[in-house]
């Protein structure tokens, strides 16, 4: 493939990414997920364009042109963005007023094709990015192991794509699963814990308590705290370490609100539990299809003890469950006590961690006389990490003396006092 057929694909590309963001930008009062891709396809254009000029300023005999020509390859870098085009493009009927292409834009794509379809963009970003560089062997590398990235996100694919289609369509599964429970905690947990100054929380993991709890030796760990104490990150972090290590092959979690109690019943509240510990595994997703064929003949929704048959069911398919419940005492009247006593009935015959914090209410901290208690408190290595990525902040008067910060530092940890 010459050089002169990478740049008119390239030049094909950008057409096309002219004529997807022209649909873009019309739409008004865009989702969040909307306005990404339509960041990522500007950022794209304005590398695509310096690429189409450095090809076409640059020596056909040059070594950097051979590892260029890899972006082009058959299902490789551009043309993986370009197919991300053509679905967006699909999506957006031409013959359509503004009006019905916002509906479209807005409830065509799952949160799943928003995820792969800025995936697919970054990665095409970093690789224009090192092509502009000139540095053929960084590039050729670099396209190398994003050829054997995309290589084995298909084996997976269709590995998974085999799996949904022995029970439903992954189509009808993720319309179940918005059935069960439209609430995203996933979500809670991602912008939480990006929130996460680093370092901070390890000595919550580091706890004889928590790595008791973790090991199964001690079913339930029950943390309360003063407010403000960080209940809700320390709970993140526990939820991100579960996440990341092989402890328990099933985790799931909830961050209670007052201000959505209306939403965070008990049967919502198990039906979000349930929704994740099937969400990722269709192959378990029977017992909810169960209920979900029953609701839709008798056209209503599942009441409290079928969703908690199906969550029994599903844990039950699972080596170990750990479940975390953030903010117990901010549950409705009653709920947070009432949530307990449904989670420990799973415990007697599977293998259900259970994770609480809350305040320390009398009607939440009198439901764990015999069970393993770890407060959550501020401790001076964290607030001191905390405020030293904070400084940044600060005036630059501030940040010039070293001394004015070690007081502004050391007066801060002093006064928290466990906040």
């Amino acid at each position: 493939m010459d050089p002169l057929s990478v740049t008119a694909s390239v030049i094909a590309v950008l057409q096309l990414t002219g004529t997807v963001l022209g649909y873009l930008n019309d739409v008004k009062k865009a989702s969040k997920e909307c306005q990404q891709c339509t960041i990522e396809a500007s950022n794209l254009q304005n590398l695509l364009i310096n690429l189409r000029y450095r090809l076409e300023q640059g020596q056909i005999g040059d070594p950097w042109f051979t590892a260029v020509r890899a972006l082009n390859i058959k299902n490789g870098p551009l043309d993986q963005y370009k197919q991300v085009l053509e679905q967006l493009q699909s999506k957006v009927d031409v013959g359509n007023s503004r009006r019905k292409v916002k509906r479209q834009l807005v409830w065509k794509f799952s949160k799943a094709e928003v995820a792969e379809i800025l995936a697919r963009m970054e990665r095409l970003k970093s690789l224009l990015s090192i092509a502009l560089e000139m540095d053929h062997f960084k590039l050729s590398q670099a396209i190398r192991d994003d050829t054997i990235s995309i290589r084995d996100n298909l084996t997976i694919l269709q590995a998974s794509t085999m799996a949904i289609k022995d029970s439903q369509s992954l189509q009808q599964h993720l319309a179940v699963m918005e059935w069960l429970s439209p609430s995203d905690f996933p979500a809670q947990q991602h912008d939480i814990i990006t929130r996460r100054e680093e370092g901070t929380g390890q000595w919550f993991l580091d706890s004889p308590k928590f790595k008791r709890w973790l090991q199964g030796f001690d079913k339930t760990l029950f943390c309360p705290g003063i407010p403000g104490a960080g209940k809700t990150m320390m709970a993140a972090i526990a939820i991100d370490y579960l996440c990341m290590t092989a402890e328990c092959d099933g985790v799931a979690f909830l961050f209670c609100n007052y201000k959505a109690q209306a939403d965070q019943s008990l049967s919502n509240l198990l039906a979000a539990l349930l929704k994740q510990l099937v969400q990722s595994r269709p192959d378990l997703a029977a017992p909810v299809m169960h209920v979900y064929n029953n609701c839709l003949k008798r056209r209503s929704r599942p009441s409290r003890d079928e969703i908690f048959q199906a969550l029994q069911s599903v844990c039950s398919s699972y080596t170990a469950v750990s479940i975390v419940v953030d903010a117990l005492d901010e549950c409705t009247d009653k709920g947070g006590a009432r949530l307990i006593d449904n989670l420990r009935e799973l415990q007697p015959r599977i293998d259900v961690r259970l994770l609480f914090t809350s305040r320390f209410m009398p009607e939440i901290t009198r439901k764990f006389p015999l069970t393993a208690t770890l407060e959550v408190r501020a401790s001076r290595e964290d607030v001191r990490r905390f405020t030293a990525g904070q400084i940044p902040r600060l005036p630059n008067c501030v940040q010039r003396d070293e001394e004015l910060k070690h007081i502004v530092q050391s007066k801060i940890i002093e006064a928290v006092d466990g906040m």
